[in-house]
């Protein structure tokens, strides 16, 4: 058994290895984590972006990850999101972080040509003093 834990810790390293570097060659403008352990790289999307609005549109460029949202219960997280490295294999992960940063590239367009989707909402209630009620904590 001990031998099978050295052939899945070096089948996840590569894994792993393979996640960063196709982070680093192919979505520059993301940061992330360096996992020392574990299946997952947690990533943070350039400034504007959500991870939860953009997973549609990224499901539907068939490549998927767990936003952040998902790990905070006070609404954080939407810039951020989770990667999984422990299936796929180091092709389908490249091909994977590919179609992911064709979303991302995508999503900047789109926030460039019209702005911050959450702009209109603030901007309003900080003009106007005005605020969304908030939920009965008593």
């Amino acid at each position: 058994w001990k031998h099978q834990v050295g052939v899945f810790r070096d089948l996840y390293q590569e894994r792993c290895e393979t996640t960063l570097a196709a982070l680093e060659d192919l979505l520059p403008q993301a940061r992330w984590t360096t996992p020392h352990g574990g299946f997952y790289v947690w990533v943070t999307l350039p400034e504007g972006l959500d991870a939860t609005a953009m997973l549609p549109r990224a499901v539907t460029e068939r490549v998927a990850y767990v936003p952040g949202t998902a790990f905070y219960a006070d609404g954080q997280g939407r810039q951020n999101l989770r990667l999984s490295y422990c299936y796929p294999t180091s092709e389908r992960i490249r091909e994977g972080v590919r179609r992911l940063a064709g979303v991302v590239e995508a999503e900047l367009e789109v926030l460039q040509t019209f702005g911050d989707a959450s702009f209109g909402t603030v901007a309003v209630e900080e003009r106007h003093g005005l605020s969304a009620p908030g939920p009965d904590l008593t």
